[in-house]
């Protein structure tokens, strides 16, 4: 019997050793781009460098500078306008594309969660079909029609298509975030005299923040990291998004590899933040729902 006990703990530590070190393998793997990219970003010049080695195969930057941050406000390249000018539009395009999409999917989720009516059914799988397909081949129907409404070379071009695009995950998130709810909250409200509105914004919704903020960061990662849509409705400069001023520095003849990384890191960075911020509503926001109280 003892005999057996330590086979077992023997196999058990085996495990997890071997998941350790599956993870770490992972990790390296997964982590080892980013670590080139630091290290052009922290490299002078603007060609590919031979960068120093640690343990023969992590790159660090032979002499270290901060030259291509410093530029970053600076620079404007082909495209005539600068960073404070892409930044900006960046941060109007996906602040109007994630309130859009929130102020569309709570209703939403409300209506097809509380409500019973016809064609129900048929609603909620026109919400799903759109991610049944690639998001690439709608691109060229949306121009056309933005062209036509002249939309194009707007910020309407892109942040009504980024807010509506969201909503095929966003509106089951938030149907399963209130069916978790129970309906006894609402009668119980109704019973204290509040009215359907008040029991929405008073009682449901503070219930279903870990899910709301699921809904902001999906819209915010849709839009902040696009570059396919606003590359076919936004060719005013002036107008440009932060990952069309980093393709810029892709030339026919020659790529700009040290201010390509180091706009890449500073793109990284909004995004590091938000994952940080909400990483704790991440899980409880895409499970909700699953058990119902």
């Amino acid at each position: 019997m003892s005999r057996s006990k330590t086979m077992r703990s023997v196999q058990s530590i085996a495990g997890t050793v071997l998941k350790h070190a599956f993870l770490i393998v992972m990790s390296i793997i997964s982590i080892y781009p980013v670590l080139w990219v630091i290290t052009l970003a922290l490299s002078p010049g603007e060609s590919l460098v031979t960068p120093t080695f640690v343990l023969g195969f992590i790159p660090v930057p032979a002499t270290p500078t901060l030259a291509h941050f410093i530029a970053i406000p600076k620079l404007h390249l082909l495209a005539g306008a600068t960073f404070p000018v892409w930044a900006k539009n960046s941060i109007i395009i996906t602040t109007s594309s994630v309130a859009l999409s929130v102020a569309l999917t709570l209703p939403a989720g409300y209506a097809f969660s509380r409500k019973r009516f016809r064609g129900q059914q048929a609603s909620m799988f026109s919400f799903l079909l759109p991610s049944m397909f690639p998001g690439v081949i709608t691109i060229i129907p949306q121009f056309l029609l933005f062209s036509t409404l002249g939309l194009v070379d707007t910020y309407f071009g892109c942040i009504i298509p980024y807010a509506v695009g969201s909503l095929s995950l966003s509106v089951f998130i938030m149907k399963g975030a209130f069916d978790s709810i129970p309906r006894d909250l609402d009668e119980a409200a109704a019973l204290d005299g509040a009215g359907e509105m008040r029991t929405f914004y008073k009682i449901l919704l503070p219930l279903t923040l870990p899910s709301i903020a699921t809904v902001a960061l999906w819209a915010f990662m849709g839009s902040w990291l696009d570059w396919a849509l606003a590359n076919v409705m936004l060719k005013d400069n002036t107008l440009w998004t932060l990952p069309l001023a980093l393709y810029d520095f892709i030339q026919p003849n020659f790529t700009y590899y040290g201010s390509f990384a180091a706009l890449s890191i500073i793109m990284a960075v909004p995004v590091f933040i938000v994952f940080m911020i909400f990483q704790r509503y991440l899980v409880t926001g895409l499970t909700a729902g699953s058990v119902k109280g």
